[in-house]
């Protein structure tokens, strides 16, 4: 069968830009050694670059003229966004099939007639978030529990259909790829000194919710506390058709805080490296750092790293709370540097890792094959359904209310992903602590007044059971 897929992310002949890019290269060629026809339209980023072939049953057509570098790719008149769906209609004529990478295609008209599915790879980037309630896939992916959890508690509550549509399908680690290897060649051609150095890596996208700034914070404390004077993190260079005046901006403010903290000797800024030599990296370094706010659906750096035997630090952050068990990943308080120094120091000590029981964690939870044999039978079975049909529910006082996916409780406070703090709500605690779900009648009963009430709804703390 002839397959189209979505990307709004540009994909390169040469350059894997992330998780996203190489999931659906792996995904494509898959499908295109069954047989199928699989051609991928993407962002058009440089218009020099024409058409090309992945495999011989998988082409890239980057011809969409979206607004990039991010963050508003739609951001686009209408005469472009008229020839963007054109372009895409063009292609869909003969589709048997339709796959929307990351649901980020917000006009669904264009395949109201052919079996779609849709993988939500993310839930913070508007286009994402947007798209799960535009969206009419026929057949939903997720890439975790913590996303569908979210989906399903958000656009799920005015389209209660969706929830029978949603494979939860985890992103997968290629274990054949991602293992400990000798890092020696990279470490030369990156300037590494191993025999001196002490490697940490920051192995993200310039984004500020990606954790840099903590990083930076953390690092001085290892340096100027605790003695760790040969220190040194790496840092990836973004690609540059991919860098905004806000990334140059947040560059910036960023080199002007290692200054002032009296660090800036100690992070080395590297190429953005191919996928081939990831491994290298994990393996060069001593822990992976993942300390920012932004809400992971995934998150395939910390586990790639955790696959070559490098220690990650995570921020109990979206996905990170519940993707491993806490006795196999290091899962600290977002903004708690003490914390996060204490759990590196302590690594840098000579702590020991279960890597025998992470890495069969790994195999049995997030494995490559599994993530594209699921994709593959998801995208061929897929049928066209009827529309999803908006439903308010009006709420009732005798109506049961949880703690939202998003949110967690440590004391008498409580943690909101999406807001990336923590606020004080002891009598909420206090009620969910006792019992896993409430309702206003019973609130009121103990003397909880209807504005309090009303006050943690419009916090988005709790959700409909």
């Amino acid at each position: 069968m002839k397959i189209v897929m979505f990307s709004i992310n540009p994909i390169f002949p040469d350059v894997v830009t992330g998780g996203a890019s190489k999931h659906i290269q792996q995904i494509a060629q898959a499908l295109g050694r069954k047989g199928h026809q699989v051609e991928i339209f993407c962002s058009q980023v440089k218009k020099d670059l024409v058409s090309f072939n992945w495999d011989e049953n998988v082409s890239v057509h980057p011809v969409l003229p979206f607004d990039l570098p991010f963050p508003q790719p739609y951001a686009i008149n209408g005469p472009d966004l008229t020839l963007l769906v054109t372009r895409l209609s063009e292609g869909l004529r003969s589709a048997d099939r339709f796959y929307i990478h990351d649901g980020e295609f917000l006009v669904p008209d264009v395949y109201d007639r052919i079996p779609t599915v849709s993988s939500f790879r993310d839930i913070i980037y508007p286009e994402t978030v947007l798209g799960t309630f535009v969206g009419k896939a026929d057949d939903v992916i997720s890439v975790s529990g913590y996303s569908a959890d979210v989906i399903l508690n958000t656009a799920g509550i005015v389209f209660p259909n969706l929830s029978s549509r949603i494979h939860q399908v985890n992103n997968g680690i290629d274990l054949d790829v991602f293992k400990k290897v000798d890092p020696t060649p990279l470490a030369k051609k990156l300037g590494v000194n191993l025999d001196r150095d002490v490697i940490l890596l920051h192995p993200h996208r310039p984004e500020p919710g990606k954790g840099l700034p903590e990083t930076i914070q953390v690092v001085s404390k290892l340096v100027h506390e605790h003695g760790w004077a040969d220190i040194k993190v790496l840092v990836p260079e973004w690609i540059e058709e991919m860098v905004s005046p806000e990334d140059q901006g947040f560059y910036q403010n960023l080199q002007n805080l290692m200054e002032n903290l009296g660090v800036r000797k100690h992070f080395k800024f590297i190429p953005w490296l191919p996928n081939t030599e990831m491994p290298a990296l994990y393996s060069m370094a001593r822990a992976t750092l993942c300390l920012g706010h932004i809400v992971e659906a995934f998150g395939n750096v910390a586990y790639e790293s955790l696959a070559c035997q490098t220690p990650s630090i995570v921020s109990k952050v979206g996905v990170h709370r519940t993707m491993m068990p806490d006795n196999l990943i290091d899962k600290v308080h977002y903004g708690d540097i003490d914390e996060a120094v204490a759990c590196i120091h302590s690594i840098l000590e000579g702590r020991d890792y279960a890597f025998d029981e992470i890495l069969r964690y790994l195999k049995d939870s997030m494995d490559i094959n599994h993530q594209i044999d699921s994709y593959i039978r998801v995208i061929e079975s897929c049928e066209k359904k009827a529309r999803l049909q908006f439903r308010w529910i009006e709420p009732e006082p005798s109506r049961a209310y949880r703690l939202a996916p998003w949110c967690y409780i440590k004391d008498d406070q409580i943690f909101h992903d999406f807001k990336a703090m923590f606020t004080s709500a002891p009598e909420l605690t206090a009620f969910l602590k006792q019992s896993p779900t409430l309702t206003k009648k019973g609130v009121e009963s103990e003397g909880i007044p209807d504005e309090t009430w009303q006050f943690w709804l419009d916090q988005t703390w709790l959700v409909p059971v």
